[in-house]
């Protein structure tokens, strides 16, 4: 049985975009985890400042778990640009 991807490279480019329910199960997870951060880290700051250097570490750590995963459940990637041609 052929392996099915979570994540199918992109057409143009390099990356990743969700190709099945638990991509983007993992997509909404992580905009859910950006936003209820930002909303609690903004509770407790008392500046703008102050928020945004609290914030920006999570961004990263959450970025990059993402990263992870789509490289893990993803379709192999490399620089595409078109079609891609098949080997005989």
């Amino acid at each position: 049985m052929a392996q099915k991807y979570w994540f199918k490279a992109h057409q143009y480019g390099y990356g990743w975009s969700p190709s099945s329910w638990q991509g983007w199960l993992v997509f909404f997870l992580y905009i859910a985890a950006i936003v209820y951060s930002f909303i609690q880290i903004d509770m407790t700051s008392h500046s703008v400042s102050d928020t945004l250097l609290n914030f920006l570490p999570r961004i990263f750590i959450f970025s990059a778990l993402l990263i992870i995963v789509t490289y893990l459940k993803g379709e192999p990637t490399s620089w595409h640009w078109g079609e891609r041609k098949e080997s005989k």
